[in-house]
């Protein structure tokens, strides 16, 4: 699984998938992730992307990790 990495708002990422993000979108493996304002885009981001544990309860998350599980 991935590494911490620290994104476009200066927040710690959890997400093992996540790429990068913008202003109002989060990228990960699993595509693009758009928010119609920024503070939609913070409280996406505050409760899956950078949450130690949040991140698994992400639909996009949980569904790259049962892929992986599968493929390996």
């Amino acid at each position: 699984m991935g590494v911490s990495a620290v994104g476009y708002s200066n927040k710690t990422f959890a997400c093992p998938f996540f790429k990068w993000d913008e202003r109002l979108c989060v990228h990960c493996e699993g595509g693009r992730v758009t928010f119609p304002d920024k503070a939609a885009a913070q409280e996406y981001i505050d409760r899956y992307c950078a949450a130690a544990q949040g991140w698994q309860a992400c639909t996009v998350a949980s569904t790259l990790l049962r892929y992986y599980e599968r493929t390996d």
